[in-house]
């Protein structure tokens, strides 16, 4: 709590500009690059995947002290979900169900070709599949209730508490499902490249990665309600309860943007920050050739 005050503070301030997230390292100086990209909040840690390591690294929310390594084969998306966490395993094309205490594995599952993504509507477990342009619907034991098809590369998913948003990052295109059934209920433009979406209680946010854009989306319809110009490489979204915080792969930078789309504040990250997560208190991104994270948690440099 301390670190978002102080993060207020910066921004009240106007000298968000010139700081940097904290940063801490995913493993050792000399390992090999683990290539992160993915991550995820448990309650207590924050998961992130390192997938050219074989290994899901976890660490805590309060301080980023590691707190555990698992053996996933190619980790891709991670999610806390249905009381365990989730992990897809892109060369298996399959779901890794691990007990967050432990890190044991608790099953397998397999799904479709390159699992991309995955969002739970609170009691189902649901899968992008950007191999075989396909949404998957699991209960919380694997079993597979449905299968949906989408247009070309889904890429990112987000619920709005009845429905499924699926970023088609090849179609610029967000498809919108119902979730009891899985019914398309709408197709609608995106902007070039959506690879991450977020719902902050009324809208759909999408994240246009060779656009350098974000787009505004009204859930009850889809309707465009805006576009607002990020930085190129646009590929992690997430709402704090008040701000947008997108990631910039192109400029290594995460903008923080209010409801109306203009830029609050813009921090330094480290190299090729993708996904970003929020965990009540502070956000996490993950860079992927920094092989490290950073954090509001972590102070600032």
């Amino acid at each position: 709590m301390k670190q978002a005050l102080a993060l207020l503070v910066c921004v009240a301030a106007g000298l968000a500009q010139a700081q940097g997230l904290g940063e801490v390292a995913l493993a050792p100086e000399g390992d090999a690059p683990g290539g992160p990209e993915a991550l995820a909040y448990d309650g207590r840690h924050i998961w992130v995947a390192r997938p050219f390591a074989d290994t899901v690294v976890r660490i805590s929310a309060s301080s980023g002290a590691h707190a555990g390594s698992f053996s996933v084969e190619r980790p891709g998306a991670v999610l806390f979900a249905l009381s365990a966490m989730w992990v897809a395993n892109t060369r298996a094309h399959s779901v890794v169900k691990l007990g967050p205490g432990d890190g044991k594995v608790l099953g397998t599952y397999p799904v479709g070709h390159l699992p991309a993504a995955m969002v739970s509507d609170g009691e189902h477990l649901w899968v992008a599949n950007s191999g075989s342009n396909s949404v998957m619907k699991l209960d919380r034991n694997g079993r597979r209730l449905l299968t949906v098809g989408t247009q070309a590369r889904p890429l990112a998913l987000a619920f709005d508490g009845a429905n499924v948003w699926v970023a088609n990052n090849k179609a610029r295109s967000v498809s919108k499902l119902r979730a009891s059934d899985g019914a398309v209920l709408g197709v609608f433009p995106a902007g070039d490249g959506p690879s991450a979406l977020a719902f902050d209680g009324t809208d759909i946010w999408v994240a246009n990665y060779f656009s350098g854009n974000v787009m505004k989306l009204r859930a009850a319809d889809g309707a465009a309600l805006g576009t607002y110009p990020t930085a190129h490489g646009a590929a992690g979204l997430a709402f704090d309860g008040h701000n947008l915080w997108v990631t910039s792969t192109s400029t290594n930078r995460v903008l923080a943007l209010r409801r109306d789309g203009s830029v609050m504040a813009t921090y330094a990250t480290g190299q090729r920050p993708h996904q970003v997560v929020f965990d009540g208190a502070n956000i996490w991104l993950a860079n992927a050739a920094s092989d490290s994270v950073s954090s509001t948690a972590l102070g600032w440099r």
